[in-house]
């Protein structure tokens, strides 16, 4: 079968059989790509936009709020009024501050709302261990009544190493206990209460707190931008390609 060809001027365009074949393939495909993108930066945008405006609203005061719905508050602030559970600390392994290693101090907070007692977990901040991971600084806290400012924020995710179980059960004999990741279920059985589903930061004007540099949301609507520019730049420069290794000048 002769290919096909197509003549503007002096120039002739006789497209093969297997490039057309690889950039009818390939070319549709870096455009879904690239509009996928751009669709992902879209929807980090909506998210963005709920993150500062929950960042802006005023504090919850969660001794006087329906905790049901505390999962749709995340990134507000809130004020507690209570006091920190001592007994049971928690040190958050494997977390970094400018390069060196440590970790997030994690104490239960008891509080009393309308719906009776309850507990959030505070995250006090960052510190660092001396020479050995054992040495670690006082942690101790206050025991009085105190009100208390933060950031309501997820539970973070990561990754869980395996321990046996006796490893276990000498970490749970220990205050503070190390532990790998925020397990809310598995922290709640060290715990004569139950631990709200949520993670507060404690804000950085607080006392009773370590370094909190916290970092933002970054919802990388950059990036996608980004990426959606490269699948459209491939998607030109093929076709670029296939037209002029298809065209001759007569």
């Amino acid at each position: 079968m002769a290919d096909l060809q197509f003549r503007i001027s002096d120039y002739s365009f006789t497209p093969k059989i297997i490039p057309s074949l690889v950039t009818l393939s390939l070319f549709p495909l870096f455009i879904f790509l690239g509009l996928w993108q751009l669709d992902r930066a879209d929807e980090k945008r909506i998210i963005d936009e709920g993150v500062r405006s929950a960042i802006a609203k005023p504090a919850l005061e969660l001794n006087n709020f329906d905790l049901k719905t505390l999962s749709n508050e995340v990134y507000r602030p809130a004020k507690i009024k209570g006091k920190f559970d001592t007994q049971h600390q928690f040190l958050l392994d494997n977390r970094t501050h400018a390069g060196r290693p440590g970790y997030h101090v994690l104490t239960p907070f008891i509080f009393e709302s309308d719906h009776g007692r309850e507990a959030a977990l505070i995250n006090r901040g960052w510190i660092t261990y001396k020479d050995t991971r054992e040495n670690i600084p006082s942690i101790k806290v206050t025991e009085n009544e105190i009100e208390i400012l933060g950031a309501i924020k997820e539970i973070p995710r990561s990754i869980v190493l395996n321990e046996t179980a006796q490893q276990q059960t000498d970490l749970a004999k220990t205050n503070p206990m190390l532990i790998q990741s925020v397990d809310i279920t598995a922290l709640n059985q060290h715990l004569s209460y139950t631990l709200l589903p949520i993670l507060i930061e404690l804000d950085k004007t607080e006392e009773n707190g370590y370094i909190r540099e916290w970092q933002p949301y970054y919802g990388s609507i950059d990036k996608h931008k980004a990426y959606a520019t490269q699948w459209f730049s491939m998607a030109a420069i093929l076709l670029f390609l296939y037209i002029k290794l298809n065209t001759k000048k007569h």
